[in-house]
């Protein structure tokens, strides 16, 4: 897939190279209005009426202006916003509890389970369980939508709690969501704490709120909490105490909205002067010790309060390579041992420390391990390296699949089902009910061909529902005592 660059596109590329993952959506544009149109009309017979009796029954003008005053107030609502018909306090809640019941039923049995697992007798208690074997409980009592849902993470458009988005979390349980601000979804500490909540009381199960947080040119929060400082002028300070500071403080802004999940720190080390990386002083500088005695430091203070958790990013390595990913294919020309000396040391070094939940895998071809396909769709990369080499148990996300690094090598449906093969859990770019619907549908394909399993999946969703009651949104029901 091509496309020309218009100077509106133009501006929109260079918008999301500064830590975006896809271009916003333009709300004028045909994707981000809903394409869903009522189809289903229930046809019912009605009986003759009586005769019309004059001053008794209601004349025909008076019922035709009656419905145009409805139509006109239906109008109005869906002009005024989404959340006047299908926000938690709207008009849809009164026949839409679909969300909100599955959410409890779907706890509440495997609460039951687990209190009273077969062969038990009601009067024994089971004793405590392990987190993993509650995790592993719900994903037994999960349907394959609500599990292959809950492996994406999408956009939206807008600063309101839209249809767009409520389709997604009611219809598709998708499991995350990415705050973008250049999809204008921050416009006040009030909106978007509300924004928030509105999305979790609508989700199947607790969601990770996510958003690129790094410091400097990629502040999402600039207009709320004020400027932050940028990565390389905290690698070149030379002082871990700034680095552990300033995760300290991006937590309290996070969580203070209910973020839980920052798609940083950067751990590249940055060795080409041309990179965007470089231009926009996103890495802590130059050596694989500086970045990461700098990376753990800040890892710590954005971890310590337990609320929020960080993601490693841009595995395999973008800081020597000259294209980006969101405008082009970038190639990683480095031998083996380099990466091993260079890119590798500080996601090895960071592992043996065990607190990192999140890495996420960029769109570059590492000629060194496989020449053929972007890292992403790389199964030698991802679970070759990532999985066996460095042995890495926690969740692998993917950068935006939209971005021209992918689809110049396969469609956007096709792209879910192979990052999954590759060995990613969750998986970005969906921006619209039909993006959604279609990474599914490539991966239910997957399934029925045997290119995927089930029990893959269920892997990526035990790592991911893991990571989720590590940040607080999933709790240990109380085994020891019968109620």
């Amino acid at each position: 897939m091509s496309f020309s660059i218009t100077d509106q596109a133009r501006q929109a590329v260079l918008t999301t190279r500064k830590g975006g993952h896809v271009k916003p959506t333009d709300p004028t544009t045909s994707e981000a209005i809903s394409d869903k149109k009522v189809t289903d009309q229930q046809h019912v017979e009605t009986p003759p009426s009586p005769a019309i009796q004059p001053g008794r029954d209601i004349t025909r003008w008076k019922a035709l202006l009656l419905l145009a005053v409805a139509c006109i107030v239906i109008v109005h609502a869906l002009n005024a916003g989404a959340l006047e018909f299908i926000g938690p306090q709207g008009w849809a809640s009164t026949w839409d509890t679909t969300a909100t019941n599955t959410n409890i039923d779907l706890l509440k049995n495997v609460d039951q389970q687990l209190r009273h697992p077969p062969g038990t007798s009601s009067q024994r208690s089971p004793g405590k369980i392990t987190p993993q074997q509650y995790i592993n409980t719900i994903v037994e009592n999960m349907t394959l939508d609500m599990k292959l849902g809950q492996m994406l993470i999408v956009q939206f458009v807008g600063p309101d709690y839209s249809s767009d988005l409520h389709v997604m979390l009611t219809q598709y349980h998708v499991g995350a969501v990415l705050i973008f601000a250049a999809n204008q979804n921050i416009v006040s500490r009030s909106q978007l704490q509300g924004l928030i909540q509105h999305m979790q009381q609508n989700s199947q199960l607790p969601l990770a709120i996510a958003i690129d947080q790094e410091g400097g040119y990629v502040n999402r929060l600039v207009k709320l909490n004020g400027p932050r400082p940028t990565a390389a002028a905290i690698g070149a300070s030379n002082d871990p105490q700034k680095a552990r500071a300033a995760g300290t403080q991006d937590a309290q802004d996070l969580a203070s909205y209910g973020i839980n999940l920052n798609l940083a720190p950067v751990i590249d080390v940055d060795n080409n002067s041309s990179s965007e990386l470089h231009q926009d002083q996103r890495t802590y500088g130059n050596t694989a010790a500086r970045v990461t005695q700098m990376a753990a430091a800040y890892l710590q203070g954005l971890q310590q309060s337990g609320k929020v958790l960080g993601t490693l990013k841009h595995f395999p390595g973008l800081g020597s390579v000259t294209v980006d990913p969101h405008v082009g294919v970038a190639q990683l020309t480095r031998s083996k041992d380099q990466l091993e000396q260079i890119d590798w040391q500080p996601y090895r070094a960071l592992l043996k420390q065990g607190n990192v939940h999140a890495i996420m895998v960029t769109h570059e071809v590492v000629t060194a391990i496989d020449p053929t396909r972007p890292s992403t769709l790389s199964a030698p990369v991802v679970t070759g390296v990532l999985r066996d080499e460095l042995h890495y148990q926690g969740v692998i996300m993917t950068d935006s699949l939209t971005m021209q690094g992918i689809i110049d090598y396969t469609p956007e449906d096709q792209a879910a089902a192979l990052a999954v093969e590759a060995g990613s859990d969750l998986l970005m770019g969906a921006s619209t009910p039909r993006d959604v619907a279609s990474m599914i549908a490539g991966m239910k394909e997957a399934l029925r061909t045997g290119t995927l399993s089930e029990q893959r999946i269920n892997a990526s969703v035990q790592r991911i529902l893991m990571m989720k009651y590590e940040m607080g949104l999933l709790s240990l029901p109380d085994t020891t005592t019968n109620r």
